[in-house]
């Protein structure tokens, strides 16, 4: 039977899922819905892709950009660029995964809407691998608002690894310490990108559970 509800009232409260501002739509056993970012008109913006819109390429999750925005990805040693030019094509139809962080520059304030699903079904989990001492742009692939060492973002990273989210116009550094206590236990929301660097190779898992 397909069901309908509210995340915020039903799953958010109970699991702390998704942000307050995500309607989602249950269908079975898999959760479809939308998470809203906005951006500063003239400045990069560090996002994720939080939701599987089943292409993720730049011209599927950005259909309304206006010419001129620009989107750099990380490869792990620098940054690969698209714009959007002439004609509303982007230069490289990049393909961001959920997960997946990127820089983001448009001429003026926009809010972007990304509509899709959540990659994993409820009551499974999703993996990513990392490999210690290497920078990784990332974002949650589960659309939670967490903070660092809570049990939804259950960023299981060892001692000494670093996150660094991005202000707007600089770096704000996390580093996680002796005894597993973060300098600064940032909290994390849906669609925000981060750089993370573990200080060893790691399994990060995380889980989806809305009972």
């Amino acid at each position: 039977m397909r069901t309908k509800t509210l995340l915020l009232s039903a799953a958010a409260v109970a699991a702390g899922l998704v942000s307050s501002q995500a309607q989602s739509n249950v269908y079975s056993a898999n959760v479809v819905g939308y998470v809203s970012v906005t951006a500063n008109a003239g400045q990069f913006t560090l996002w994720s892709n939080p939701l599987d819109s089943g292409s993720n390429t730049l011209s599927g999750l950005f259909p309304s950009a206006p010419n001129g925005t620009l989107v750099e990805v990380w490869n792990g040693a620098g940054f690969q660029s698209a714009t959007k030019g002439f004609g509303g094509v982007w230069t490289t139809n990049l393909t961001i995964n959920p997960g997946e962080g990127f820089f983001i520059k448009y001429a003026a304030s926009t809010t972007n809407t990304f509509v899709g699903s959540i990659v994993v079904p409820n009551n499974a989990s999703v993996t990513n691998s990392f490999v210690g001492s290497l920078f990784y742009l990332v974002g949650s692939p589960v659309p939670y608002t967490d903070n660092l060492s809570g049990t939804n973002l259950n960023l299981t990273v060892g001692n000494g690894s670093i996150v660094e989210i991005w202000n707007g116009t600089g770096f704000q550094s996390a580093t996680k310490g002796f005894g597993g206590v973060w300098t600064t236990n940032l909290v994390m929301t849906p669609g925000q990108g981060f750089f993370l660097k573990p200080s060893a190779t790691n399994n990060w898992v995380q889980s989806l559970n809305l009972q």
